[in-house]
């Protein structure tokens, strides 16, 4: 595996982080327009993968090919191990520090949904504990714990509702309303899409503000759920107030091992409650359409900023200009001759003085610069790689000016025209290849 495509991934994984903090910021200031509404958060958890769909670093800063091809029917198949223009210097093994980095991610992974699971079956575990109730206005299954705890709605497929012990004890209007509200999660089945946002959550968690936004979807959750509540069933603000805040009293100890995996609003704070209940007392009129406008502004900018970004990881074509002032074509690409046994010529054949400077096609770093590396039947010959995944061999030099890893420009003078390697007289072979594969040098290069 090539640095760049471990390199890759991880530099996506890190913007991801970047601009899901900063769409966390944005949510939190929206959410003052509207609290009651989750499909806020949904919606910035989408914005932050729109920008990444196309984008793959490791697709705009090509790597070189490892083969190089035979020359001849005598040249045996010869494999060039090269290196990427950005990560040459390096000498990491890239496949080892990607099997580290994998296990890291799967054994934290499975960690977290196996602690996921477990805590699912403890509530399923809790809910054979209780005693099955009929509560007359919805075909669920509804359980009274032995346990004082918030009522909640668990189960991704088959729905459970929990009832605490202290429910019956309750006056008949907060019993009521207790009751009205978990149905109303139930109808916008919230219990699944928090129970989703979890695993997800689980799975991504490299990436803190995801756990971040799950706790503020499930804020925007219990605010959609009290709004309806009160407006579905005429229920009075101050009753359903008090049945809240006797839901809050009564939540034990008993209850967090199992909360992971019930209705995220378990989870709230202290400062989310009083929030809750202002709401509840004090509603303040929501403004959908700026929360709605906004989302369409910040996804356009993360789309912008995460252009920006991608653009520095864009390596621009390279500025092509022929090898030779002075020259003819004497044997072009694909070209069929007995001298090769009748096989396709790899390149095209530049004739002109013996001792003429050659130049580099385009900007980029040598990779061979000897007579060994390479079949005999190359001679002295330079190997340059250049941008996009673009590589220009230079054989049957008379002399070589550059060594491998250096640095060169457009222009630059790598070596002169010879007649090494196996030739008939002084010429430049001249081959291009773009991703491993050769391409015709007069449909790249300007040649005359």
């Amino acid at each position: 595996m090539s640095f760049l495509a471990l390199i890759s991934p991880l530099v996506n994984a890190v913007v991801w982080v970047l601009l899901c903090f900063a769409l966390l910021a944005c949510g939190r200031y929206l959410k003052r327009f509207n609290p009651a509404m989750p499909s806020m958060w949904w919606g910035l958890l989408i914005i932050s993968i729109l920008p990444f769909t196309g984008l793959d670093i490791s697709s705009q800063l090509t790597s070189l090919p490892d083969v190089l091809f035979d020359v001849s029917e005598q040249a045996e198949l010869f494999q060039l191990h090269t290196e990427l223009v950005t990560q040459s210097s390096y000498h990491t093994d890239s496949s080892t520090m990607f099997a580290i980095l994998l296990c890291i991610y799967l054994s934290v992974t499975l960690r977290r949904l196996h602690r996921f699971w477990h805590n699912r079956n403890n509530v399923l575990s809790l809910l054979t504990t209780g005693e099955k109730v009929s509560i007359g206005t919805k075909n669920i299954d509804a359980f009274m714990l032995p346990i004082n705890c918030s009522p909640f709605v668990t189960g991704l497929f088959n729905s459970k509702l929990a009832l605490p012990k202290y429910f019956l004890t309750l006056p008949e209007e907060q019993k009521q309303a207790l009751l009205n509200h978990e149905l109303v999660h139930l109808d916008y089945r919230d219990h699944q899409l928090s129970t989703c946002w979890h695993i997800l959550s689980c799975v991504f968690w490299f990436n803190p503000a995801l756990a971040k936004m799950e706790v503020e979807l499930g804020n925007a959750i219990e605010a959609r759920c009290d709004k309806s509540t009160l407006s579905r069933y005429g229920i009075n603000p101050k009753v359903y107030a008090q049945a809240m805040i006797t839901a809050l009293k009564y939540n034990s100890t008993n209850y967090q091992e199992h909360s992971s995996v019930a209705f995220a609003s378990r989870a709230m704070s202290l400062a989310d409650y009083k929030l809750r209940l202002t709401e509840i007392m004090r509603p303040k009129k929501s403004s959908s359409s700026r929360v709605l406008i906004a989302l369409t502004l910040c996804a356009l900018i993360s789309v912008a900023i995460v252009s920006q970004l991608k653009s520095l990881f864009i390596v621009q074509q390279p500025n092509w200009q022929a090898p030779l002032k002075h020259y003819s074509i004497s044997s072009h690409f694909k070209h069929i001759s007995a001298f090769r046994q009748n096989r396709p010529h790899n390149g095209v054949d530049l004739v002109a003085p013996k001792g003429q400077a050659i130049s580099s096609v385009a900007t980029g770093k040598v990779l061979v610069a000897d007579e060994r590396t390479l079949p005999a039947n190359y001679g002295k010959v330079v190997l340059i790689q250049h941008s996009n995944g673009y590589q220009s061999v230079y054989a049957h030099l008379d002399q070589i000016l550059v060594s491998e890893g250096q640095w060169v420009q457009a222009g630059m003078h790598i070596g002169t025209l010879g007649e090494t390697g196996k030739v008939t007289g002084p010429h430049l072979h001249l081959e291009i290849l773009l991703d491993g594969e050769r391409v015709d040098p007069l449909k790249v290069v300007e040649l005359n």
